[in-house]
């Protein structure tokens, strides 16, 4: 068995290698697509429960990231990590309502008020 291993060794230590690519590339393209879609999350979830609910909202938003998430990526992003993209999409969001987009500001805080 020894043999076997000192004689594939670096067989063994290339797919060892391609296979920390893999979970690497999988998760960094997987947080770029949950970053889009956590903030597309905060903006409905601030539509729908308004202001002065943020931990309703944040919930709201980590539950619907939990219910998307295939099995696969629940092994590779910790909690913490899910509720660190949630604290940037709300950035992301405020900064999008407080800079020069004026229909999402519209959208954002119009539609909430009425």
């Amino acid at each position: 068995m020894l043999d076997f291993i000192m004689d594939n060794l670096d067989f063994i230590l290339s797919l060892i290698c391609a296979f920390i690519a893999c979970i690497y590339f999988a998760r960094r393209g997987q947080i770029a697509k949950i970053r889009q879609i956590v903030l597309a999350l905060c903006v409905d979830a601030e539509l729908t429960f308004g202001g002065g609910t943020g931990e309703i909202k944040k919930s709201s938003v980590l539950e619907a990231i939990y219910r998307m998430l295939p099995s696969w990526a629940k092994l590779f992003l910790s909690g913490t990590t899910l509720t660190k993209l949630v604290e940037e999409g709300k950035s992301d969001m405020d900064a999008l309502a407080s800079g020069s987009s004026k229909v999402v500001m519209n959208l954002l805080y119009d539609t909430a008020s009425k």
